[in-house]
């Protein structure tokens, strides 16, 4: 099926800032689940409505992106044109359900659609493991290697096999790994900032970050994010920050179970501290939980979209 065909069905409305309908919210919340309230940050997250916030999906109020000069056409000339995006995946022998739906269905509906957005150009998008030892981007799968169109150890989305790529991409090669694989492999937030970080944003990953670009992370795991040596949650959250030097300029989508559950995708943990760190995001909006147990992984990322498009309208380069 063509996929602009397939992500209209998906997501009807949802791109050009309407919510999917239906009951695609009910797995997804802004903050994580319980921190305020019964179902995240201020109850957000359930039926119609993708954030609770009434029949204005992004809860602008009447003013909306476009009376306060925020947009890419208000007078500050803030807005963003790029994306940046991480993806890490647990590659535990667990997650093979999870992987295949991201391979096969969730990024090629998530590429489609986020070239739909209004004003967005271009993305980019790198893949990782879970383990940060090393965090270099994937440019190889177990099959052998991923020739990206770019040259370089990420995919950019002018490539004509963009699906091919990153379906390569996340068939994940794991032999070069230096975790144990006992819970220290088992760490994707933490890969991802380690992968912005030198001496991985200086040597393989370099020129991946475009300043004028907003910074979108996907960690996914079905156990939780176990950084090694112990971090807190907010400690992960300013590394990722310090990438772009404002909160504001990075979303977080930290996907896992909500509970410990036997779900869509066979068994999950419950990722307390995953959405402990999705809760260091929501207090400015850039931070989004799924949960692994509802399955569903598309509605997830489709959902993210939203808040993405609202993040571009804010966003505002920082000077190097």
């Amino acid at each position: 099926m063509d996929l602009r065909a397939w992500c209209a069905g998906l997501c009807a409305g949802m791109i050009g800032l309407a919510g999917c309908g239906g009951t695609s919210g009910e797995g997804q919340s802004s903050g994580s689940p319980g921190a305020s309230g019964s179902d995240g940050a201020g109850g957000q997250g359930q039926g119609d409505d993708i954030f609770g916030q009434g029949g204005d999906p992004l809860g602008l109020g009447s003013g909306g992106a476009d009376s306060g000069g925020t947009g890419t056409d208000g007078p500050n000339s803030s807005g963003c044109e790029h994306i940046d995006i991480v993806f890490a995946l647990d590659n535990s022998q667990s997650m093979s359900e999870e992987q295949e739906s991201m391979r096969e269905v969730v990024f090629p509906a998530f590429a489609e659609a986020l070239l739909q957005m209004d004003g967005i150009k271009d993305f980019r998008a790198g893949v990782l493991d879970a383990c940060p030892r090393p965090a270099n981007f994937h440019t190889r799968g177990a099959a052998g290697e991923c020739s990206f169109q770019s040259g370089k150890p990420w995919m950019e989305s002018s490539s004509t096999e963009i699906t091919r790529e990153f379906q390569c991409a996340a068939d994940l090669y794991g032999d070069d790994v230096e975790c144990s694989g006992d819970s220290d492999d088992e760490q994707p937030a933490s890969a991802a900032a380690a992968a912005l970080e030198p001496p991985f944003s200086t040597g393989e990953n370099a020129g991946f970050l475009r300043d004028d670009a907003l910074l979108v992370v996907v960690a996914i795991t079905d156990e939780d994010e176990q950084p090694v040596p112990r971090q807190q949650p907010q400690a992960i959250h300013d590394r990722l920050v310090a990438a772009k030097g404002d909160a504001k300029n990075v979303v977080f989508l930290g996907i896992g179970g909500k509970t410990d559950c036997q779900g869509a995708y066979g068994s999950a943990d419950e990722a307390e501290n995953m959405q402990r760190l999705v809760d260091t995001f929501a207090s400015d909006g850039r931070g989004f939980f799924w949960d692994l147990c509802e399955g569903r992984l598309e509605n997830g990322l489709t959902n993210a979209l939203t808040a993405i498009e609202e993040a571009c309208t804010e966003f505002v380069p920082i000077p190097r």
